[in-house]
């Protein structure tokens, strides 16, 4: 029979799972990004948000609400010089780098027909090159540490396509993320750093005003209540619950992992 103190002791653990350790977490500021980054602070983490806006950036950090443990920078990760500057001011600021999320991106549509180039040049700049150069930057600390985590944000159009989404180059941009995954899981698990991806379905997030316009995000979201078979869109919540636990050292024996967060659609 367990005592008082023990289910207390018990509490505290499952409270403190990231307790020293660091994470940086792109697209920090909003949506999924900052409900995860939420996470890691009730988790003990101390915590890096990186973003394009200051301001959003700002409000952020505030709304966090654990000052002392987290940060912002402002980055655009496509750059290589923004992206090797902003782990280096991670590890300035805290130490070390344990965990990276990379969850920035955007979604540019359409139909192929009607796609400008530079929407696709776009997608795969932000999306897939953005992913790539947080990697390579953060990798070294992360070795350096003794190992660590990496969670790459996919998308379920990564592996299933959608008859009212064309989006063949935000697709292929997330697809692509897969392939990193997979191959850098491979690469650095001889230093025990984990690489796993998740992959999100229709979530409430800012990013549904790049798939319709403001005034038709409640229909979309209504349509999403049939097309998941849990009967609903999904919270940032559901997916930074998912990232959570793929970045929680006692998982230490998942690596190269694509897990769909997306109330079932990828299997219908």
């Amino acid at each position: 029979m367990c005592s008082s103190s023990d289910k207390d002791k018990d509490k505290d653990i499952v409270g403190n799972t990231l307790q020293g350790q660091t994470a940086l977490i792109t697209g920090g500021a909003s949506g999924i990004g900052l409900s995860t980054a939420q996470l890691f602070v009730e988790e003990g983490a101390n915590v890096v948000i990186a973003g394009r806006r200051t301001d959003a950036l700002d409000k952020a950090v505030h709304n966090l609400g654990a000052p002392e443990r987290v940060r912002s920078f402002m980055a655009d990760v496509s750059s290589e010089g923004h992206a090797n500057t902003l782990v280096a001011n991670t590890v300035r600021a805290f130490g070390a780098l344990n965990i990276l999320v990379n969850n920035a991106g955007i979604f540019r549509g359409g139909p192929l027909l009607e796609m400008e180039e530079d929407d696709f040049d776009e997608n795969i700049t932000i999306n897939l090159k953005g992913t790539w150069l947080m990697c390579r930057y953060a990798a070294r600390p992360l070795i350096e540490a003794g190992g660590g985590a990496i969670i790459n944000v996919s998308s379920y159009l990564a592996i299933r396509a959608h008859h009212s989404t064309p989006a063949s180059g935000y697709a292929a941009s997330k697809a692509g993320i897969l392939g990193l995954t997979r191959s850098l899981a491979v690469e650095l698990a001889p230093y025990k750093v984990r690489v796993n991806a998740v992959l999100p379905a229709v979530v409430k997030t800012p990013m549904l005003t790049e798939l319709v316009p403001p005034e038709q995000v409640d229909a979309l979201l209504e349509r999403s209540k049939k097309a998941h078979p849990l009967g609903r869109a999904g919270e940032p919540e559901d997916v930074a619950r998912a990232i959570l636990f793929l970045a929680q050292p006692q998982n230490s024996w998942v690596t190269g992992a694509e897990l769909p967060v997306d109330g079932g659609r990828a299997v219908i």
